[in-house]
C-alpha cells in the first residue's frame, strides 16, 4: 500500500518536473539553435546520472549485442522528441506545446492496439476515448489550416505532434524492454540512453545548425538556468520516475502523468510569457484529456486499488 502511494506521489512530481520542461524550453531556443539546446540538456542530463551512477557504484555494461537496441530506443525516448519539440517550441507557445504532448497517451494507445493486441483490450469506451482525442487535435490544428499567417505555428505543432508520436514509440520500447529476460540494470539502461540520444542530437546539430560563438553562448544568463532545470529535474530526475513508474506500472499507465502537463502548462506559459490560451487549445485540451481519460481510466483505477 505504501509502495503504491509513493508511486502516485512521484506520479504528481513527474508532471510538475515535466509541465515546466516547456517553458524552460522555450527561454532556451530564445536564444541558441534548436537541436543545440537538446544536445545541451541531455549532456547535463547524462553528466548527473554519471555522477549518480558512480556514486551508487552501479555497474553500466551491457553487452555490445544488446547496447544497440538500448541505443536505438533510447533515439525514441529522447533524441528525436526531443529534436522535434524545441524545434517546434521556437515556433509555437509552451502552452500549445504542452496541449499537443498530451496526446501521448492516445498514440501509446493507438500503438499498443496495433503491436499488442493480446496485451488490450478495445471497448466502446476505448472507441469514445480515442474519437475523442482524434477530435480534440483536429479542434487545435483546423484554425491553423485555415489562414496563411500561421504557416509557421502549423510547422511547430506538427512537429511537436511528431515528437508525441515518438515519445508512444519509446514507451512502449521500454516497456517491452525492459519486462523481457534480457535482466539489463535499470540505471545501466537509462545511462546508454542519454550517451546515444546526446551522441545523435550533437551530429544533427553540427549537420543543421550553425553553433553559436562563445560570446553567444555566455552572453545570458537565462538559457542556462533553463537548461540546468531541463538537464538535471526534467530530464536526469524525470526519466528515473518515468522509467520506474513503467516498470511498476506498464507505459500506458505510466502515460497517464500526461493528464495533468497540459493543464499546468498552460497556467506556466500564463504566468511566465503572458500568453493566453484561444478558445480552440482549451477546446482541444478538454476533448483530448477526455479522451485519454475515457481510455486510461480502468487501468488507472486498477493502480489506485491495488
Amino acid at each position: 500500500m505504501i509502495k503504491n502511494k509513493l508511486n502516485l506521489v512521484l506520479f504528481l512530481v513527474l508532471a510538475g518536473l515535466w509541465s515546466g520542461s516547456f517553458i524552460g524550453i522555450k527561454a532556451v531556443v530564445n536564444v541558441w539553435p534548436p537541436l543545440f539546446g537538446a544536445a545541451i540538456r541531455v549532456g547535463i542530463a547524462l553528466i548527473c546520472l554519471t555522477i549518480l551512477v558512480c556514486s551508487m557504484r552501479k555497474n553500466t555494461y551491457i553487452p555490445y549485442s544488446l547496447r544497440w537496441k538500448v541505443w536505438i530506443i533510447g533515439l525514441f525516448s529522447q533524441a528525436i522528441p526531443f529534436s522535434f519539440l524545441f524545434w517546434g517550441e521556437h515556433l509555437i507557445s509552451p502552452g500549445l506545446a504542452g496541449i499537443l504532448n498530451g496526446t501521448v497517451s492516445i498514440w501509446t494507445f493507438i500503438l499498443s492496439i496495433i503491436f499488442f493486441p493480446r496485451r488490450n483490450s478495445f471497448s466502446i469506451r476505448n472507441l469514445f476515448g480515442l474519437l475523442a482525442g482524434i477530435v480534440g487535435i483536429v479542434v487545435i490544428f483546423w484554425p491553423l489550416l485555415s489562414f496563411d499567417r500561421n504557416t509557421a505555428t502549423l510547422l511547430g505543432a506538427a512537429a511537436v505532434l511528431v515528437m508525441a508520436i515518438s515519445y508512444a514509440i519509446g514507451g512502449l520500447l521500454n516497456q517491452y524492454f525492459l519486462a523481457s529476460k534480457t535482466r539489463i540494470d535499470f540505471f545501466a539502461n537509462i545511462y546508454h540512453q542519454h550517451w546515444g540520444s546526446l551522441i545523435f542530437l550533437l551530429a544533427m546539430s553540427a549537420l543543421f545548425e550553425k553553433w553559436p560563438t562563445v560570446h553567444v553562448l555566455f552572453a545570458a544568463d537565462t538559457p542556462w538556468l533553463a537548461s540546468l532545470y531541463l538537464g538535471i529535474f526534467s530530464t536526469a530526475i524525470a526519466w528515473l520516475i518515468y522509467y520506474h513508474l513503467i516498470r511498476e506500472w506498464d507505459a500506458l499507465r505510466a502515460s497517464t502523468v500526461l493528464y495533468v502537463v497540459p493543464a499546468l502548462t498552460l497556467i506556466w506559459d500564463y504566468l511566465f510569457y503572458a500568453n493566453h490560451p484561444h478558445i480552440s487549445e482549451i477546446s482541444g485540451v478538454v476533448a483530448i484529456l477526455a479522451g485519454v481519460i475515457l481510455i486510461q481510466l480502468s487501468n488507472f483505477k486498477k493502480v489506485v486499488k491495488r
